[in-house]
């Protein structure tokens, strides 16, 4: 993972040295995400078994771009620059990939916010080539087929499976039969948006989560029926909660599969906490604890609104789908 903070201090000349040099063999996609800015590069190799995409570079912001929504949902202008001043890195980078090799993708809080050609005519200035603004159903078609191309997805061609991605801003649900997705929702919540509505005096309190989750539920709930008489035989998740929840799991060396069992015991664990500044659980990552109470709030009303028995994590998303979208034949790795 590159150092973004050690980047914006260095000299022109050692972020030069620091940043590797790519040619046509490499692609890149940049996911504009209402929490975190993401840019994956990998690198297209031949094998006696055919193309391989294999990842050679990662660089990761918390933008929280969804926070920087006002109540008229107009991105203020501090959040438009720390965007754009993310953006400016993530350039460095992608001077030596060819264009046709990059794709660059904005989702939900840029789908909300009213005044985002602001922010799109200024990052033209910055980057190789336009953003594509994801539709909500654009964004949970490609987080499916991220999910389904992956190299760890052993899903067979007959079975079903549903497929959560909370976001910043929004969240994806969709249900598919091997790589074909059936049917898909983006649902306006989201832990970043969902932090400041319930959780904004910091207070971990149950009657903080209740209004959460009941809020919540009340989204999920008018498409819940379609949903549940679909099925499904695997429900997957590859979102930040869902990751620092298998990581808690883990740091108790327990199996990495979530129920709700387990997510009212951490409910419990974060009440005990009392402020989101005061949050120790073994095994979170300090940088997930932030947007963890209402991430598991929105995972705790899926479950209940959709009867989810087991949710396991994915080992792909809307990246590895961008992926996909370029290189169709490469297997992901």
């Amino acid at each position: 993972m590159s150092d973004l903070a050690s980047l914006n201090q260095a000299t022109p000349e050692a972020i030069k040295v620091a940043i590797p040099q790519y040619d046509e063999s490499h692609y890149a996609v940049v996911d504009l995400g209402s929490n975190s800015f993401h840019l994956l590069i990998t690198q297209l190799v031949n094998t006696p078994t055919g193309k391989t995409i294999q990842t050679v570079n990662k660089v990761k912001q918390k933008v929280r771009l969804a926070a920087g929504l006002d109540s008229n949902n107009l991105l203020t202008d501090d959040a438009i620059e720390l965007g754009l001043d993310c953006l400016r890195n993530f350039a460095l980078y992608l001077n030596t990939i060819p264009v046709n090799n990059i794709l660059i993708v904005a989702t939900a809080a840029l789908r909300i916010a009213t005044n985002n050609q602001l922010f799109f005519d200024a990052a033209a200035k910055i980057l190789p080539k336009p953003i594509k603004l994801l539709s909500g159903e654009q964004e949970a078609e490609t987080i499916y087929a991220g999910v389904a191309h992956t190299a760890k997805c052993n899903l067979q061609a007959a079975q079903k499976q549903l497929v959560i991605d909370i976001g910043g801003a929004s969240t994806e649900v969709i249900v598919g039969v091997g790589c074909s997705a059936k049917k898909v929702v983006s649902l306006n919540i989201g832990c970043v948006s969902f932090i400041g509505q319930f959780f904004s005096n910091n207070t971990l309190s149950q009657e903080n989560f209740n209004s959460c989750i009941s809020a919540a539920e009340a989204i999920i709930t008018p498409i819940k029926d379609e949903f549940i008489q679909l099925g499904w035989q695997y429900a997957v998740s590859s979102s930040g909660t869902m990751q620092a929840c298998v990581e808690i799991l883990q740091a108790r060396q327990q199996n990495p599969v979530v129920t709700l069992d387990f997510l009212l015991e951490i409910k419990a664990a974060l009440i005990q906490c009392k402020t989101i500044n005061n949050i120790k659980i073994e095994g979170l990552r300090d940088d997930r604890a932030a947007v963890l109470a209402s991430g598991l709030s929105i995972l705790i009303a899926l479950f209940t609104c959709l009867n989810i028995k087991e949710l396991c994590l994915s080992s792909g998303a809307l990246r590895e789908g961008l992926f996909f979208e370029l290189v169709p034949d490469a297997k992901i790795i």
